[in-house]
């Protein structure tokens, strides 16, 4: 009994040391583990995101898929600037028409005086060619003032869907009425119910029609203008005050001339007005003295101072003869 108790007691410290070294060990070995796992799961997404910082295109989630479902309407303006705008909206049509799209509207103007040439077109082509159509306009001229706008329509797009499924729904419902109506009442209600419905259905189908369209082919409004000639600047100094001088001078006599064009149709006028008055003055003071006033006595030659005795002017004095 004595020998067995100490060898007991031996096996139980053995035991109890075993058991103790093994939980000190376990935490150690679980963190190793742990660590060792987090390690990975570290390394793996760092190495991710250095995959995406590399590729520089994040991944594809569930909005960004959705974006291929979404109708955008896509409009823009355009100025070109070229020597022959004719020849360049030419240009134009044609690579409309070469993308797939047409030629809505087209307006030309030839040179008028200080007016240069122009063109004015607008261009529908498809929304997946717009970009391209744009980046072509560089070879008709030399492109300015570019303005392109997308506005996104899904929802309008949506809501159209909508009540257009709904409305379809409604219209066979009362078709379905109209064929199980009891009476010729319940029949021309259904009836004109039913044209009702029918027509907003259609008003519909055209909005949503258009709305297709819009978002199919982009809309381009393309201004085509010709050169505009660089100005000089004048010179300074005297040169400059001489060439002034001559502009100011030459704008006063243009002046002057279009005052005296403006003039002239009054002048002439008055002046025809003028020499009538004047031509019926002299008739009238002509008048006046030939027949207004009686002669003065003895200056007509029959005058009662005239005698026998008395020399008329038309007689010749006497001694007249013998003189010469």
């Amino acid at each position: 009994m004595r020998t067995t108790r100490p060898l007991a007691v031996v096996a139980s410290l053995l035991l109890g040391g075993a058991l103790l070294a093994g939980c000190s060990a376990a935490p150690d070995g679980a963190a190793s583990f742990a660590g060792d796992s987090g390690g990975g799961v570290t390394a793996h997404s760092e190495a991710g995101a250095a995959d995406e910082a590399s590729s520089g295109i994040a991944p594809a989630s569930e909005d960004a898929a959705s974006q291929g479902d979404r109708e955008v309407v896509t409009t823009g303006s355009v100025t070109v600037v070229a020597d022959d705008p004719a020849t360049a909206a030419e240009q134009v049509a044609e690579l409309a028409e070469s993308a797939g799209g047409r030629v809505e509207s087209r307006r030309q103007s030839e040179p008028d005086g200080d007016a240069r040439a122009s063109a004015e077109l607008t261009v529908r082509v498809p929304a997946a060619q717009t970009t391209a159509t744009v980046d072509a306009l560089e070879q008709v001229g030399d492109v300015r003032d570019l303005s392109i706008e997308a506005v996104d329509v899904t929802g309008t797009a949506r809501d159209l869907d909508a009540r257009v499924a709904a409305l379809t729904t409604s219209v066979e419902r009362l078709r379905t009425l109209m064929g199980d109506a009891a009476s010729t009442e319940d029949l021309l209600a259904a009836e004109q119910e039913l044209t009702t419905r029918q027509a907003e259905l259609e008003s519909l189908q055209s909005q949503r029609a258009a709305l297709t369209d819009q978002v199919t082919m982009s809309t381009l409004h393309v201004s085509v203008v010709q050169v505009a000639v660089t100005e000089k600047l004048a010179p300074g100094g005297f040169l400059g005050g001489l060439q002034n001088g001559w502009n100011a001078l030459l704008a006063t006599l243009n002046g002057l001339v279009v005052v005296l064009g403006a003039l002239l149709p009054w002048l002439v006028v008055a002046g025809v007005v003028l020499l009538v008055v004047r031509w019926v003055l002299r008739r009238v003071r002509r008048r006046a003295q030939d027949g207004g006033t009686p002669p003065a006595p003895g200056t007509d030659g029959h005058g009662p101072e005239d005698g026998p005795g008395t020399p008329s002017a038309d007689r010749e004095p006497v001694g007249a003869s013998t003189r010469e």
